[in-house]
């Protein structure tokens, strides 16, 4: 569908013109008429125009001429008439030989012509087919719509494509296997998905039409449609998008109701973090879910947010994580909770950059819109330890906890890994039994009172000179305190905390000490 220069050529008003050059140009399209006796044609073109003129700004003179027609073929112009005798009465050899060239139809009119009768019966004809094209897409939207409504709405989809379009469909999903409507032998399946696979697609591409099947800010598939000669409309360009929309709301729908599936089995996975399962029993389990993929260890991301309190929101959220997580090589369950979730992320790759996967994920959680009608709400999470053995899932799941509640202690933006907590994975034991407090009475105590009565700096002091391996030079400079004041300060914890606060065993305690003091202070 769409008007041509072939199509123009058939009407009334042109049954004198004769084409000098551009045969193999006249399938090009035409979406509007313009008279044009300018040589300088800037921005004035929106591409796809057939220019009528009577070679006015140029007259005899062939460089202008010439560089007129340059202009139209840069602009994307789709063929030029001239009509001959006022002001010119003859086409310059060199103007027809670079049409021929480029394909541009180079169309004359020997007699005088009405050129407000062209522009008045061709541009009412291109408003009549884009009227027509408009039903007919409408009439397409509502084809789909209606297959939207039923059991098995992506063949009927992809079916219906090729019926208006009457080419070959094919639907390349980024895992999986391609789908060819019509079916085709193996030989020319074989052809076309190496053709697709390693040739970039770009909108300039001749034989290839496509669009991505998007969801959720993802891309899950490419919709392909393989051209002919004679290239693609602007209607058969709509349609294809249309079909494409459609497809994705259909992914979508199956996304969402998967998502209430596995939301409906919470009990199980509770089960499983709560370290109720043997290896083999979650094995059996997981291959039922996704047969194809062999378990390579598992991690647990502790999440909250207000967007969870509402079992809409923390669907369509799992639904987006889940999304995410496939593309970073994970299969994903989840465990929903009044205001937070529990995502078991089990790996389907190597472990080696499990946590720079995993690291990938919660960047794109962060920048990713969770909530579908709602302001941005920020997502706090905790990341367990790394367990190579499935049943062990639930000291993951304990550690994500202690993670994130550590984040939220430290009061650090950044989500946290229990593997980055280092000496403060010990703070939460500690603190529960009244060790911390005794550890840090006994080798703090003295310097915090002396501190405290003299609103001293020798807490600061002693934590510097032990993070600088006892570098009086760089401790100094750190500090912004000459030498000798150091000393003065050195000789003032010796008196502290004994002569001996350097020695390694000591040196040690003190320093966990310190860290202990800073989180009963967070």
């Amino acid at each position: 569908m769409g008007l041509t220069i072939a199509g123009i050529l058939e009407r009334p008003h042109f049954s004198e013109s004769e084409v000098l050059a551009g045969n193999n140009g006249l399938n090009r399209l035409i979406k509007w008429v313009h008279i044009m006796e300018v040589t300088e044609i800037g921005q004035l073109l929106n591409g796809y125009e057939l220019i009528l003129t009577t070679g006015v700004g140029w007259k005899e003179n062939q460089d202008l001429s010439f560089s007129f027609l340059q202009q139209l073929i840069e602009n994307n112009a789709s063929g030029l008439c001239i009509e001959l005798g006022t002001y010119t009465n003859i086409i310059p050899e060199k103007m027809i030989k670079y049409a021929e060239e480029n394909n541009f139809p180079l169309i004359i009119f020997k007699k005088q012509v009405r050129f407000v009768d062209i522009t008045h019966d061709v541009n009412t004809l291109l408003i009549d087919v884009q009227y027509k094209m408009m039903s007919d897409l409408e009439r397409f939207s509502n084809k789909l719509n209606q297959l939207l409504l039923s059991t098995d709405a992506f063949t009927g989809i992809i079916r219906l494509l090729h019926n208006y379009l009457n080419l070959q469909v094919a639907y390349f999903p980024v895992e999986g296997e391609a789908q060819f409507v019509p079916r085709i032998d193996q030989s020319r399946r074989e052809t076309m998905v190496k053709a697709f696979q390693e040739t970039p697609l770009t909108e300039s591409k001749q034989s290839i039409a496509y669009k991505p099947i998007e969801a959720l800010g993802h891309k899950f598939a490419d919709l392909v449609v393989f051209l002919n000669s004679e290239g693609f409309t602007e209607f058969e360009s709509l349609v294809l998008d249309r079909a494409a929309t459609a497809l994705a709301q259909d992914l979508l729908r199956e996304l969402y109701v998967t998502e209430k599936k596995k939301y409906n089995e919470r009990g199980w996975v509770q089960n499983w973090l709560n370290g109720e399962y043997h290896t083999e029993a979650i094995e059996q389990h997981l291959s039922s879910l996704a047969p194809n993929f062999k378990p390579n260890g598992c991690v647990v991301c502790f999440c909250k947010s207000d967007l969870l309190n509402d079992e809409t929101h923390s669907t369509y959220y799992s639904m987006i994580i889940r999304s995410i997580c496939e593309q970073q090589g994970f299969f994903m369950l989840s465990f929903v909770e009044p205001s937070a979730i529990s995502i078991i992320l089990v790996n389907k790759r190597g472990a080696d950059d499990w946590k720079t996967r995993v690291g990938r994920i919660i960047a794109k959680i962060d920048e990713t819109e969770m909530a579908p009608s709602q302001a941005k709400s920020r997502i706090d999470i905790g990341i367990g330890k790394w367990c190579s053995i499935l049943s062990r899932l639930n000291e993951s799941y304990q550690t994500a906890q202690e993670a994130f509640y550590m984040k939220e202690k430290i009061g650090t933006e950044s989500h946290l890994f229990y593997e980055d907590l280092h000496v403060y994975r010990l703070m939460p034991s500690l603190s529960k039994t009244g060790k911390l407090e005794d550890l840090i009475s006994e080798y703090l105590g003295p310097v915090l009172a002396y501190d405290a009565k003299h609103n001293g700096e020798m807490l600061t002091t002693l934590e510097v000179l032990l993070d600088a391996n006892g570098s009086k030079k760089e401790t100094a400079e750190r500090l912004f305190i000459v030498r000798q004041t150091l000393y003065h300060r050195i000789e003032k914890l010796k008196e502290l905390i004994g002569d001996d606060f350097m020695r390694s065993e000591k040196r040690l305690a003190i320093e966990l000490a310190i860290y202990g003091q800073k989180y009963l202070k967070l």
